[in-house]
Parts: C-alpha cells; structure tokens; sequence
C-alpha cells in the first residue's frame, strides 16, 4: 500500500509540469525556480497566491535560464488599470531589446497606445492587425507562436498579429534563439502586472521539425537547426541519413557536417556512455 501510494505521489509530480499538446509548464507557481532576474539590484517579481507579479516600477526584469528557438509560449495575464509590461522574445538577458523583441501588454490608458504600441504588438516592430480586448483587471490569455521567421501572436484565441521577421526593417539580425523574458512594471508606483499558467511548447526537440530546417534558404535558420539538431543527438540520425539520399544539396552539407559531429562526439574519450552507446547504435542501423 505505502509502496503504491509513493507510485502515485511520484507519478504527480512528474505530470504536473506537464499541459496538453507536449507542452511544459515553465512556473511552478511557489517560487522563480528557472527563471533569473536581471539586472537584480532591484528585485521586480515575486510569487503572490500562485502569481507572478511585478510591482516595483522600472526594477529587474525576469528570464527563463533556458534559451529557446521554436515555440509555443503561452500565459495568462492581468493587468491594473495603468499596467505597462511585456514579454521579451529570443533575446539576451544582457541586451533583451538590442538582441530580441518585445510582445507589448499595455494598459489602455496612454494616448500613445497606437496599433504599434498597444498590447500584442511586436513593439515598435510590426503592428497589430485585430485589436484585442485591452480590459484591466480581469484575466487574458495570450500565445506567442516563434516559427522560425514567422511570428504569431494571439489574444484569448484570437490572432492579432502576425510577422515575418526576414521583411521587417531592423528584424533581420535579431536572435533567432534566446530567453523568454517577462518585463518589470513600466509604469507608475502602485500599478502592476500578473501573470499565470505559463508552458511553453519547444519545437526544437521534435527531430523531425528540426529536420526541416536543413533545408531553409535561411542559412541562420540552418544554424540554428544544426544547434537544435546537435542537442538531440541520437534520435536524429535516421533524419539525416535520409537528407544524405535525397540529392538536395543544401540539406546534405548539413547532414554530412552533423553526422560527422556527432561521430567525433561519440568516439571521443570524454563522451558520457550512454551518449557513445546511442549514437553508435543509430549508425549502425
């Protein structure tokens, strides 16, 4: 019985970071386990009841520590009746906005809230193209799809934008990978902004979504899915043994590079036994 029960209590907690879709919870709503504060002389967040809320005005801004690619973020939001925040997107925590972009979550209180500016716009970058319900107090849901350069961003189920990062003016160089970053409260003392039920997707460890990748024109969208491809490892194999066969030569360098990587990697006398054995094991077949 005392073995079952164990089995069971086990069995929950191992699922409870789990949503639908293969998604992972990313807040675990008792403390900021994975996440970082930056630049952190002034604590910005802290866990209330189950939230995350930012309070303090113009104070540290919070990370995810793991760097993302290809995703499906999605949350929930609140925001008081002059809430200002955001989400920052591949970026790094060193230079969020020189590095990545932000998904504006605006209060609609400001005369300057144009479609540019306002909520579920790529602020400053590309407008809205469907205005969500800007209401204040209540709770809002929204979800950030990265798709290599395609950006899709809705509002309780609804898209309000959508972007091309390779046609945006000053879009082209930014981070195809990085944290995820919720901002400080950028707006007056007492205002504030919450946030709940935060998962994440992660398409770079689908072997066969990587693999699509190798074939991009893009030649940093094919960086980033050899470095995808690379931490898989293993699983991989089969996929580029196949690009190797089809004659697309684009996708053959990449392959025949990651398959030699991979070979070295596993030969090497500093390589983990379990990462030699399955490595070796994916050649052989």
């Amino acid at each position: 019985m005392k073995k079952t029960v164990a089995l069971l209590a086990l069995l929950t907690i191992l699922f409870s970071c789990k949503t639908q879709n293969g998604a992972v919870s990313l807040f675990n709503g008792k403390d900021l386990t994975n996440w970082k504060m930056l630049p952190g002389k002034v604590p910005g967040f802290e866990v209330t009841e189950g939230n995350l809320v930012t309070t303090p005005p113009n104070s540290s801004d919070l990370f995810t520590e793991e760097w993302y690619g290809n995703y499906v973020f999605k949350f929930e939001y609140l925001l008081s009746e002059v809430g200002n925040s955001g989400v920052l997107i591949r970026c790094d925590p060193e230079n969020p906005w020189g590095t990545g972009v932000e998904v504006q979550l605006l209060a609609p209180w400001t005369p300057y809230r144009d479609d540019l500016h306002c909520t579920g716009s790529l602020y400053g970058y590309v407008p809205v193209h469907n205005r969500p319900d800007e209401t204040t107090g209540i709770w809002h849901e929204m979800e950030i799809k990265c798709d290599r350069n395609i950006i899709t961003i809705s509002v309780d189920g609804e898209i309000t934008t959508i972007a091309n990062t390779d046609t945006v003016k000053g879009m082209e160089e930014k981070l195809l990978e990085g944290a995820i970053g919720f901002q400080s409260n950028h707006s007056n003392e007492g205002e504030q902004a919450k946030f709940r039920k935060v998962s994440i997707r992660n398409f770079d460890i689908d072997p066969e979504y990587v693999a699509r990748g190798f074939y991009e024109k893009d030649g940093r969208v094919r960086e980033q899915a050899y470095r995808s491809a690379r931490s898989i490892g293993a699983p991989m194999v089969g996929h580029l043994a196949e690009m190797m066969s089809e004659g697309n030569i684009t996708a053959y360098s990449g392959a025949k590079k990651l398959l030699f990587d991979l070979s070295a990697e596993a030969s090497s006398p500093d390589a983990r036994k379990d990462m030699r054995n399955s490595v070796i094991k994916a050649l052989k077949k």
